[in-house]
């Protein structure tokens, strides 16, 4: 699948999000990913291609993919990627992934560490738009560095439209735990988790609720390697 970038927009000082039309109607469900390739010179072992969550919702059309750079050490893809111009060319294989909502009646815990707000930003405008939002049982627990929040303009937006929608954000040095989980979660053992985020935080939320008496079939995973 070929897809032409038209739009870049910046969502805070190291996090951008690139809008690319595709060639063929594209379809997908809200939480998941495609690959990536972008050809460049000199490549670093990583290579030119790169899997990322589509943070648009399949409603819109457009494929939406947003990212943190990490200025120079950031590989060598996503350098390239920032250096796209309106106009250019990049493909990418079809839509794939299980981080999709399927059960509308489940109440959800949705736990997202940093750049790891993508699927949920991609869930949550899919359930707004089909007017499925207003009455599901959501609690978002969004943990980032700083006040600098990718999101939170939208976030924000969708809370006062569907008051139901519960968003809490973590700011370090507070950490998502289990320990703010059972804080902030009445009856936290009667939900289905979804987490996204850093490998390492994924993981270590993933081992906590397992110990805090969370069933398997009860979280799903999402994850991002690095920059």
């Amino acid at each position: 699948m070929i897809l032409t970038l038209f739009n870049k927009v910046p969502r805070t000082a190291d996090i951008t999000s690139f809008y690319f039309k595709p060639q063929i109607p594209a379809k997908w469900e809200a939480g998941q990913y495609m690959q990536f390739t972008l050809p460049h010179d000199n490549p670093d072992d990583r290579g030119t291609s790169r899997f990322f969550t589509i943070s648009s919702a399949p409603f819109e059309e457009n494929i939406m993919i947003t990212t943190r750079f990490a200025s120079d050490a950031s590989s060598t893809f996503k350098k390239a990627l920032l250096k796209m111009e309106i106009g250019q060319n990049i493909s990418a294989l079809m839509p794939q992934g299980e981080f999709v909502i399927k059960d509308f009646a489940k109440s959800y815990v949705f736990i997202a560490g940093g750049i790891g707000i993508t699927p949920f930003m991609s869930i949550l405008f899919d359930l707004d738009f089909n007017k499925q939002l207003r009455n599901m049982d959501i609690f978002l627990l969004y943990s980032n560095r700083n006040n600098d929040i990718a999101f939170k303009e939208e976030l924000d937006s969708l809370v006062l439209k569907n008051p139901v929608l519960k968003v809490r954000y973590v700011i370090s040095p507070e950490i998502c735990n289990v320990e703010l989980i059972k804080k902030s979660i009445p009856d936290f053992q009667e939900k289905i988790y979804y987490i996204s985020g850093p490998i390492n935080m994924v993981k270590s939320i993933e081992d906590a609720l397992s110990t805090a008496g969370i069933e398997d079939d009860s979280i799903k995973k999402d994850y991002f390697p690095g920059y």
